[in-house]
């Protein structure tokens, strides 16, 4: 049976950041109501290579995504069926991945980062920087400036760039404490194995969106950061018990407990009522789910055969 192929080049044309925020946010809620499900991530390792696959149904869709590690570089290949397990077509990762990482964070942001938050902070302007940062101006309408920091400046530079083009007030940070200080909402995007910063360098009212502890050898975020924290929420609490460093070496050093750990599909299906980072911080953890990837890989299908049959 012949299906399909999206590629990256027609995925980039098709999809945006607000296109597929309404999917992801449903598949979200249908999960806490258990109208959807996800797996956690499985790898498999030798020799230098690593492949990786996770699933999940996003009613009326199902599916998943395997990908290849080598040197710090990711194949992806997505897969999409439809409410009877027909194959509907495959697609190509890499753009798919780097919009609905954002989404989800964003999501995140708008449940609970400080009300009137002014000051953000992004630490990591490679592949996943351009979009987080737009989403960040997007979602906080109060922001009216941010620090980027990245050790090579070229990068810190294009993301400050960008923001001062939207009317933000933007600068290169000096270190990723400096970027930190005062802000309100902070994104972490870094392949970074020891924390980035001191635990008492963070603003007592601030979102840590981490995204950059993807497994369990990972660590961007202090220990000492969970003890301080009002709330931590996880995208999969399950998941991130094996895959999230930040919060396996907090809890290793007994500084955080697993059973504190808050689902997000429980806040976003309104069972769980997780409050503002005003006056306190909360953590949002995220790995990554096959839920997003089903999510946006479905309006990717309907905007491909639209386009397509026009």
């Amino acid at each position: 049976m012949s299906v399909p192929h999206i590629d990256d080049i027609a995925i980039d044309r098709l999809l945006s950041l607000s296109s597929i925020y309404g999917a992801v946010n449903d598949a979200l809620k249908d999960w806490g109501n258990g109208n959807a499900a996800n797996t956690i991530r499985v790898r498999a390792s030798a020799k230098g290579q690593m492949a990786s696959a996770m699933a999940a149904v996003a009613p009326p869709y199902s599916g998943g995504k395997v990908y290849a590690t080598k040197d710090g570089v990711f194949t992806f290949l997505n897969v999409l069926f439809d409410d009877q397990g027909n194959m509907l077509c495959t697609l190509d990762g890499d753009v798919l991945t780097r919009l609905r990482t954002p989404v989800l964070c964003q999501i995140a942001i708008e449940k609970f980062a400080p009300n009137d938050a002014s000051k953000g902070a992004i630490i990591g302007a490679g592949r996943q920087g351009r979009l987080h940062l737009e989403m960040l101006i997007d979602s906080v309408k109060t922001l009216k400036s941010i620090k980027i920091y990245d050790p090579r400046k070229e990068a810190a530079q294009a993301l400050v760039d960008i923001a001062q083009s939207r009317g933000v007030t933007a600068e290169i940070a000096a270190t990723p404490s400096d970027a930190i200080k005062g802000a309100q909402v902070v994104v972490t995007l870094t392949p970074a194995t020891e924390p980035l910063f001191e635990a008492d360098a963070v603003n007592e009212e601030a979102l840590i969106c981490a995204v950059g502890s993807t497994k369990y050898d990972k660590c961007e975020l202090p220990p000492k950061l969970m003890a301080r924290a009002e709330s931590v929420v996880c995208d999969d609490v399950e998941g991130s018990k094996i895959e999230c460093g930040d919060l396996i070496r907090a809890a290793n050093e007994g500084l955080f407990n697993w059973e504190d750990a808050i689902e997000f599909k429980d806040v976003c299906a309104g069972k769980v009522n997780t409050p503002r980072a005003n006056n306190s911080i909360v953590i949002f953890e995220t790995q990554g789910l096959a839920l997003q990837d089903v999510a946006a890989a479905g309006v990717a299908w309907q905007k491909f055969k639209e386009e397509v049959s026009s």
